[in-house]
């Protein structure tokens, strides 16, 4: 427990580093690592560095709280917006889930796409990795958009997308280029437009 509090702390301290000296910042966002700079989202710093702290401290609490929640759920930020998804085999670990997240300093809303499941397998698992690997691609191709707003997570191929846009435009895009990918069967986005 001791060892996993020192690591959080080093990654945030190194992540605060790299931060001013504005370099690139590979920062793992669910399924895939991309390099981020900052100063490219339409998040300002402050806001990037607080939704990093949520999620660590968020992630930690799980892992001090309930193994099968930190295992389980996966948990996106945006702007002080917590996103959790996963599968749970009952709806008391949902509810727990849920709890823990509120008790997190600088969470505004928390968004609980958990769904509850007996019979996962890693073939789902695999399926939903592809899915999030080829949303990703699609979504760093495309000049109308800027991938750096947006946290993907697929869930029994349903894809969670969470994020801001810097235009309704920006927006409508992001959610037709996830709706092309093969094996999506849902989109449900919590995307935010910058002007709001």
């Amino acid at each position: 427990m001791m060892a996993l509090n020192k690591l959080t702390i080093l990654s945030i301290s190194l992540l605060f580093m790299l931060i001013l000296t504005n370099c690139s910042i590979p920062v793992a966002t669910g399924v895939a690592t991309k390099a981020v700079t900052v100063s490219n989202s339409d998040r300002s710093i402050g806001e990037y560095v607080d939704d990093v702290l949520i999620k660590a401290i968020l992630k930690n609490s799980y892992f001090d709280q309930s193994e099968k929640i930190f295992f389980n759920v996966d948990v996106e930020v945006s702007q002080g917006r917590v996103l959790l998804t996963g599968t749970v085999d009952n709806i008391d670990l949902r509810i727990e889930a849920t709890r823990i997240a509120w008790g997190v300093k600088g969470v505004q809303t928390v968004i609980n796409e958990i769904q509850i499941s007996e019979s996962d397998n890693i073939l789902n698992f695999a399926d939903d990795l592809v899915i999030s690997t080829k949303v990703y691609a699609k979504l760093m191709l495309d000049e109308e958009v800027n991938s750096l707003n947006y946290n993907i997570e697929t869930v029994n191929k349903v894809v969670y997308i969470i994020g801001i846009s810097s235009s309704s435009d920006e927006k409508k895009k992001a959610i037709d280029l996830t709706k092309e990918v093969f094996g999506v069967e849902e989109v449900v986005e919590y995307i935010t437009i910058k002007s709001e």
